[in-house]
């Protein structure tokens, strides 16, 4: 394990302590294990970035194995499971495509020729096989940090899409995801001002997110620093 990975590592793990995160031994020692593995360590470290997320809008919240998250607000709890949508070849492409002079508007994130489905399906395609790290009578949340542009602004219509899978589904377990949220790491997206998290509740949830979580929930924005 390098000296930078110890740094990063113990940085996170010390931020989450000031912030008063509980479960934060046995999260650590996660950490440690998968330390020489730079993928998996990152998409460990991205559970304690929306851990950190949670407590700076006042949650409590329990570091866990399955789902990641237990947060808490007023007596109110939810759990949440994270997944990490990594930097795509697409968006490397379009990248490229842009910076090359042009008198064609560029389209980008098209994502169907290159990954067999388009953003918003892929969005569904893991809500959906999570379905068995959902807890059952209690709200579920799926957050979705994303260092892929592709994926910006898709949530609306991968919830909508899922919806629709649950009424088709005899899966009763996609009955328990309540909401999703997708944070955009790489940018800002704009939608009538700076937001960087896009929030969305599902409609056919076991047990629905509460007025007062949803409505804090939906406030949420993410330092990307």
């Amino acid at each position: 394990m390098s000296t930078t990975t110890n740094e990063l590592i113990s940085e996170y793990i010390g931020r989450l302590r000031v912030g008063g995160a509980s479960g934060i031994e046995q999260y650590e020692q996660r950490l440690n294990t998968n330390a020489n593995d730079p993928d998996v360590l990152g998409d460990l470290l991205l559970e304690a970035r929306a851990a950190l997320m949670f407590l700076q809008y006042g949650f409590k919240v329990a570091m866990r194995d399955r789902p990641d998250l237990r947060i808490e607000l007023d007596k109110q709890v939810a759990y949440v499971e994270v997944k990490h949508f990594r930097e795509k070849e697409q968006d490397r492409a379009d990248e490229k495509a842009m910076l090359e002079p042009s008198d064609r508007l560029v389209l980008t994130g098209e994502l169907l020729e290159s990954e067999g489905a388009v953003a918003w399906r892929q969005i569904v395609d893991v809500a959906i096989a999570k379905a068995g790290q959902y807890v059952s009578n209690a709200p579920n949340i799926l957050v979705v940090e994303s260092s892929s542009p592709s994926l910006e602004l898709m949530l609306g219509t991968a919830v909508h899409v899922y919806d629709e899978e649950v009424l088709k589904s005899d899966d009763l377990r996609l009955r328990r995801l309540s909401a999703m949220m997708l944070v955009n790491t790489c940018s800002i997206a704009f939608r009538g001002g700076q937001s960087n998290v896009e929030f969305c509740q599902t409609a056919h949830a076991s047990a629905p997110l509460s007025a007062k979580l949803g409505s804090a929930l939906r406030k949420i924005r993410m330092d990307l620093a």
